[in-house]
This record gives C-alpha cells, sequence and structure tokens, in this order.
C-alpha cells in the first residue's frame, strides 16, 4: 500500500546501509517484502517485512543458524504461539521458509527499557508478573525471562517474547506431549541466560514455575542497578534464593509481596501521625482548661 508509511517509502528510493545481514533488503516470500534488518541473537536474525497485499507491516525473525535441534525448537516456537492466544504473546501471523531459512512473522513490537524508582518498578513488575502467571496457567515456564525478552505495545503493556526454550509441563493440544528436556546434539543441556536462569536450570533439578519467579527476582535487582531498597531487598533476596522451595511459590506471592512491600513503614507512618494528633489534642485541651481558669 503505497505511502502507507514513510519508512517503507523511504527504502524504497535509498538503498540500505550495508551490513552483515544474511538475508538481503527487498528478498521476497509469498505474503511478505523484507525491508529492512532489526537486530540479531544468537541464532537468529530479526526484520521488518511489509505485507505484499495488506497494508500490514511484521517482525521477522528468521532463523539463520542452526542444527536439527534449534530448528525443533524454532518450529515448536512458531506452534505455541500459533496455538496459545493471550494479549501477553505477540501475534503471529504466518510462519514459512525465506531462502531455506525457517521464520516466523511477528507483531511489530517497541523495546521497553526497565523502570527506575520504586513506584514505576512496582508497576512494570506487576505488569510482567501478570504476563508470567498467564504462561504458568497455560503449563508454560518460560525459562529465559530477561530485559530483551520483554517488548512493549504502542499503550506500553509488556509482551513477553522468545518461547524457544519455553517447558511445556502439562501436554496440550500445542503439544501433544510436555517437554522436560532440552536436548542438544543427543545430551541434555541446562538453559536460560545464566545472570538470569535458576540454579536449577545448568544443575539438572526440577523446572517449575519458580524458575521464572527467581528471573523476576534478577530482573527487579536490575531495575535498581543492583542496590535495592530495602523493602526490595527481602523481596529480591526471597525471589532469587538457591533453594526453589524457599522462593515465592507463585506469581501471585510475588505479586502481593511487591504490594505489601512498604505495609510496615506505612503502619510506622499511621501511627506516628494517631499519636502527634493525640498529643496534639491533649495539648489543646490542657490549654483551654488553663485559659478557663
Amino acid at each position: 500500500m503505497a505511502g502507507a508509511d514513510p519508512l517503507e517509502d523511504f527504502l524504497d528510493r535509498h538503498e540500505l546501509i550495508p551490513s552483515a545481514a544474511s538475508i538481503a533488503s527487498g528478498t521476497e516470500t509469498s505474503k511478505w517484502r523484507i525491508i529492512a534488518f532489526l537486530g540479531r541473537g544468537g541464532t537468529a536474525e530479526v526484520y521488518r517485512a511489509v505485507h505484499k497485499s495488506l497494508p500490514l507491516q511484521s517482525a521477522m525473525k528468521v532463523l539463520v543458524r542452526g542444527d536439527g535441534s534449534r530448528r525443533e525448537r524454532f518450529r515448536r516456537e512458531a506452534d505455541l504461539l500459533s496455538c496459545l492466544k493471550s494479549p501477553v504473546l505477540p501475534r503471529i501471523y504466518d510462519s514459512g521458509e525465506v531462502e531455506g531459512k525457517p521464520y516466523m512473522a511477528m507483531e511489530l513490537l517497541d523495546p521497553c527499557e526497565l523502570p527506575r524508582g520504586d513506584r514505576a518498578v512496582a508497576a512494570f513488575l506487576t505488569a510482567v508478573a501478570g504476563g508470567v502467571k498467564a504462561l504458568h496457567d497455560m503449563g508454560i515456564v518460560h525459562r529465559d525471562l530477561k530485559p530483551q525478552n520483554i517488548m512493549r505495545r504502542k499503550d506500553g503493556s509488556p509482551v513477553i517474547i522468545d518461547l524457544g526454550l519455553a517447558k511445556m509441563t502439562n501436554a496440550s493440544q500445542c503439544l501433544p506431549r510436555p517437554n522436560t528436556l532440552s536436548i542438544v546434539d543427543g545430551k541434555q543441556v541446562g538453559l536460560g541466560t545464566p545472570s538470569y536462569a535458576a540454579p536449577e536450570q545448568f544443575g539438572g533439578g526440577d523446572i517449575t514455575p519458580a524458575s521464572d519467579i527467581h528471573a523476576l527476582g534478577r530482573l527487579a535487582d536490575e531495575c535498581f542497578g543492583g542496590r535495592p531498597p530495602r523493602a526490595w531487598r527481602r523481596i529480591i533476596e526471597r525471589a532469587t534464593s538457591s533453594i526453589p522451595a524457599l522462593r515465592y511459590q507463585s506469581v501471585d506471592e510475588f505479586v502481593r509481596a511487591i504490594r505489601r512491600r512498604n505495609l510496615w513503614r506505612n503502619i510506622g507512618k499511621a501511627v506516628l501521625i494517631m499519636f502527634l494528633v493525640g498529643l496534639l489534642v491533649d495539648i489543646v485541651i490542657v490549654a483551654a482548661i488553663i485559659w478557663l481558669l
């Protein structure tokens, strides 16, 4: 649709700056035309693509490096997104191959910067935790929660991306059998980003929702630059315990702790105010008595 997007018109009239991208600008599939390179991860690259017959743009994730097991995880992620309709997950439009490489075309999202300050962090983590709870309610442990895997829509709502490492704890129509192991070259391996992943992800322990709660705790710590206020420190220490049984056992518990983080401080303030008001009343009464005398 000509003129629908200024960036697309610009790219049509100018050559892209050469890059090391695996797919060239202008490459087409049956439905999409790639117009820009957005970024890359360990095995995949992301491109901006426009639909060839609809006024629609997408973030096209292309697996550019990977063996059979990585292709299988990539296909499984596309299947999960197609099956799991949730506002906390990116909408997927279609999947297929481009130049022999598997791709999935998803809604175009904006980066999500970590907030700063007590209230902003609380609102952000509560929203993200709501998305994690939705995944857990669907029997999914994400296993790779980190800032890079949290995007946002135009309205500011967070979206959790990259289900390539997700574990289904229960069989469903999306995955007939729960994937309890991650296999690379025939060996069981730990998965996740080391600075966020729970110890059991690399030590052969059971993967449960508590594994994602560990990542939420690490996310909270990073929001404060590793120097959280005292009320947050208690929450983070419990969420990131090396022993899963000592962490919050559900996202609801984690969120309740956030909402109650300043409870005792607020109670203390209320008691102090009541004391001062009572003292002031006593002073007024005494003053009135003296005046009457």
